[in-house]
């Protein structure tokens, strides 16, 4: 006894079978594409957020440099007040 084969139909494809693979691939797509942009949004939240701690950091040394160089301009002045007194005075 043969065993029997089966005979296997072939069912050709259609253009709109051929269509519709293809949308399902591009909304593959789409799907990968807004969970890169997210990705992409996570990111650039996260260097903001970044970039606002360091200009934080920054605006305070600023402020600071600020009140140390009036410290010392208010010390120079009153150094020089002092010595011209001193050699008018004396």
């Amino acid at each position: 006894m043969q065993p029997q084969l089966k005979e296997q139909k072939t069912i050709p494809l259609t253009r709109d079978d051929f269509i519709l693979m293809q949308l399902r691939e591009i909304r593959e797509d789409i799907r990968d594409l807004r969970g890169e942009m997210k990705d992409l949004r996570n990111e650039m939240k996260d260097t903001k957020r970044e970039l606002n701690a360091r200009m934080d950091r920054l605006e305070n040394e600023m402020r600071s440099m600020s009140r140390h160089s009036q410290i010392m301009a208010g010390s120079v002045i009153a150094i020089a007040l002092g010595v011209l007194y001193f050699v008018f005075t004396h």
